[in-house]
């Protein structure tokens, strides 16, 4: 147990395993806002209950834009990029979120459903040509939203080793890895950033994304910092989040085989599943960092002007509180209000694209291997150490 004033580590020390640390409940039971202490040494406040996490992530009083500021706190390692969609406040969020929003928009997104439904049926058959087993992570989970986002965002997809070495050492949670983290950071920047010049230096109909957001550079609506930023964001995001979670979500449904087998028998059942598969898979080991703009009362507990606090999503979405027997797996959960996706300003850009790969992953993934099975397991698999986490391998079996 931990005392009411006692400033608790985190990650915690039983981080980064298939299920939750009972940290996460027992704070959510005594100590909803408490104090912790993040690896970059920073002293910050952590909201772990739902409707708490939700007034964070929605009340303007907390900012991204003063996440990047010279004395800001640091949740991990590397320092995120000042003037992007993660790091600025409405009204300048608005603005940049704008330039791209049809792009993402839901009828925009779903135009593409057939093609990434090929892809995942093309990546399955691939799979199945390894033998009887395979790690899904690197023949599956990895190529499709790398090869998605490198056509959405026109990204040259022979690149991919070398722009995914970069984001795993620039997201990486150890501190002993700074001087890696600051190296790879600033390679993955560079890299963007002769993509950028690349662009600008050529003429013609936008062919895609980058594209699109350089000729908006044309015309003023991004700086050439901004746009080197908002870029690098799209590629990170755009295939980080999604590889994990295809990672998990399979490892969540084999470990107990009998949800895999009943959505072979109803695939009709995938995106409810989705739903569900994203509040019960965390994506990070800490939360989304807010600094408080003037002092604001959260649960009983003032936090000041200038300090810190992180929402923690994944401990939001096993809340009792707002879920029904929140540590089960119920694949036609509803209603399902997670906030996998988060809330408010900064709800996901690509909440769509995402489900629509994970939908059709699954879908794939289902039909292919009807008999899949973990080839250990599930407490055995290994897990990266990085601020947004998932599985580092998932081996599978079928016959």
């Amino acid at each position: 147990m931990t005392r009411v004033d006692e400033i608790i580590d985190i990650p915690f020390d039983d981080a980064f395993r298939f299920d939750p640390s009972p940290t996460w409940e027992r704070l959510r039971d005594t100590r909803p806002v408490a104090r912790v202490r993040t690896l970059a040494g920073a002293v910050v406040w952590l909201v772990t209950r739902y409707d708490d996490v939700q007034f964070v992530l929605t009340d303007q009083r907390f900012s991204r834009a003063a996440t990047v500021a010279p004395d800001a706190p640091r949740v991990a390692v590397s320092r995120p990029l000042p003037g992007t969609l993660p790091t600025t406040d409405p009204p300048e969020h608005t603005r940049l979120r704008r330039l791209v929003s049809t792009a993402f928009a839901h009828r925009a997104v779903e135009r593409v459903r057939p093609w990434i439904g090929d892809l995942a049926r093309r990546l399955a058959a691939d799979v199945e040509a390894a033998g009887t087993g395979a790690d899904l992570r690197q023949l599956f989970a990895l190529p499709l939203p790398v090869q998605v986002i490198c056509q959405l965002l026109g990204v040259p997809y022979a690149d991919r080793d070398r722009f995914r070495a970069w984001t795993e050492l620039a997201y990486s949670m150890s501190v002993e890895e700074e001087p890696r983290v600051e190296a790879a950071m600033a390679s993955l920047t560079d890299y963007v950033a002769g993509l950028v010049a690349a662009r600008s230096a050529s003429a013609g109909e936008p062919r895609d994304l980058l594209d699109e957001l350089v000729r908006g550079t044309d015309e003023g609506s991004l700086s050439g910092p901004e746009l080197v930023g908002f870029a690098l964001n799209l590629l990170v995001a755009g295939h980080e989040t999604s590889a994990n979670q295809i990672g998990s979500f399979v490892a969540s449904l084999l470990r107990d085989p009998a949800h895999w087998d009943h959505l072979v028998e109803n695939p009709g059942l995938v995106p409810s599943a989705v739903e569900e598969l994203l509040r019960f898979n965390r994506l990070s080991e800490v939360g989304q960092l807010r600094v408080a703009t003037v002092d604001v009362e959260v649960a009983g507990t003032t936090i000041r002007a200038g300090e810190g606090v992180m929402a923690a999503i994944g401990s939001a979405n096993r809340d009792p509180r707002a879920f029904t027997d929140p540590d089960a797996l119920d694949l036609a959960r509803t209603p399902n209000r997670h906030l996998a996706l988060g809330a408010g300003p900064h709800f996901c850009l690509g909440a769509q694209l995402a489900r629509i790969e994970l939908q059709e992953s699954l879908l794939a993934l289902l039909d292919r291997f009807p008999q899949l099975r973990l080839a250990v397991p599930a407490e055995a698999l290994p897990w990266r150490r990085v601020l947004v986490s998932g599985l580092a391998e998932l081996p599978v079996e079928w016959s």
